[in-house]
C-alpha cells in the first residue's frame, strides 16, 4: 500500500508538471522565450529577494521529494500555484513573456483570460498613505528574514536530533509549536507576498498555508502511530503552526483527519473571502 500511494503521487506530480508545459505551448508555442527580453521592472534592486525566494523554495521544496505520499503532493502543488509570487517583485504579468521569466507564471497563465482573475493578477495595490506603504514593505523584508531563520534553525534542530534513537523532539522550536518550519515557511512566503503588492499573492499564500495544514494533519497521524501516548500529550499542550493558537474543546470535538480538514477547509475559503473583500477595493489597473 506504501508502494502504490509513492506512485499515485509521483504520477500526480508528473501530471502537474505536464499540464504546466502543455498550458504554456498552447499558448506560445514551443519555443523558449530569450534570457533577456523587454522589461519594466518594479524594482531594480528586487532580483537580490528573487534570488533568495528561489533558494528558499529549492529547500523547502527537497523535503517534499525524500519521500513521495499524496499529502506531500498537495504542499508541492500549492508550491507550484504560489512560486509566481516570487517575481511579482519585479515585473508585471502582462509584459513578462517577451523574457525567459514568463515561463514562471505559467501556474497563473491558465487564469489570465478571465476579466476577474486578469485583475488579481495584473492590478496592483496601491495605497493613499505612502508611510503605510514603505511601513508594510520593511515588514514584509522582515517577515522573509525572520521566516527563513526559523525555518532554517529548526531545520538543523530536527537533523541534528535525527541520530538520538528516535526519541520524540519536544526542546528549540518545537517546544513553541509542532511545526516549526512550516511557521518559518508560513512567514517567510507572507513576506513576499506583502513586498510583490498583487491581490492573488494573498490568495496563492492562503493556499500554500491551506496545502501545508493538510500536509500536517497526515504527518501527525503517523507521529501518533509512532510515539503513541507521549505524542498524545505533547500534542495537547503544544500548538500546530501558529504560536499560541490553540483551542482545546475543538481537539476533543474534531479527533479525526477527516473533520480536521474539513474545518482547515473552511477556515481557508473564509480566509480568502476576507482577503478579497479586503484588498481588492485598492487594486489599480494600469491597462
Amino acid at each position: 500500500m506504501f508502494r502504490s500511494g509513492r506512485k499515485v503521487a509521483f504520477a500526480i506530480t508528473l501530471l502537474v508538471l505536464l499540464f504546466l508545459a502543455n498550458v504554456w505551448v498552447s499558448r506560445f508555442g514551443a519555443n523558449i522565450p530569450p534570457i533577456e527580453g523587454h522589461m519594466v521592472l518594479f524594482k531594480e534592486d528586487a532580483w537580490i529577494l528573487v534570488f533568495l525566494g528561489i533558494v528558499a523554495t529549492i529547500l523547502a521544496l527537497i523535503p517534499l521529494f525524500l519521500e513521495f505520499s499524496l499529502s506531500k503532493t498537495t504542499a508541492f502543488i500549492g508550491w507550484i500555484l504560489y512560486f509566481p509570487v516570487l517575481f511579482n517583485t519585479l515585473i508585471p504579468m502582462f509584459i513578462l513573456f517577451f523574457s525567459i521569466i514568463g515561463v514562471f507564471y505559467t501556474p497563473w497563465l491558465i487564469l489570465a483570460d478571465s476579466p476577474v482573475a486578469n485583475r488579481l493578477i495584473n492590478g496592483v495595490i496601491r495605497l493613499e498613505n505612502e508611510n503605510v506603504h514603505l511601513i508594510l514593505d520593511y515588514a514584509g523584508y522582515a517577515l522573509i528574514l525572520l521566516g527563513l531563520a526559523i525555518y532554517l534553525l529548526s531545520l538543523h534542530q530536527l537533523l541534528k536530533h535525527t541520530g538520538r534513537g528516535g526519541k520524540l523532539l519536544t526542546g528549540g522550536f518545537y517546544r513553541i509549536v509542532r511545526h516549526p518550519q512550516y511557521l518559518g515557511i508560513f512567514l517567510w512566503t507572507l513576506g513576499f507576498a506583502i513586498t510583490g503588492w498583487r491581490l492573488i499573492n494573498y490568495l496563492m499564500w492562503l493556499t500554500l498555508c491551506y496545502s501545508y495544514t493538510i500536509l500536517a494533519i497526515y504527518e501527525e497521524n503517523g507521529l501518533e502511530k509512532v510515539f503513541g501516548q507521549e505524542y498524545a500529550q505533547y500534542k495537547s499542550r503544544t500548538p500546530i503552526i501558529i504560536p499560541y493558537f490553540k483551542i482545546k474543546p475543538a481537539q476533543k470535538l474534531i479527533s479525526n483527519s477527516a473533520a480536521k480538514i474539513l474545518l482547515a477547509t473552511i477556515i481557508y475559503v473564509i480566509l480568502l473571502l476576507a482577503f478579497y473583500s479586503f484588498i481588492d477595493p485598492h487594486v489599480i489597473m494600469y491597462r
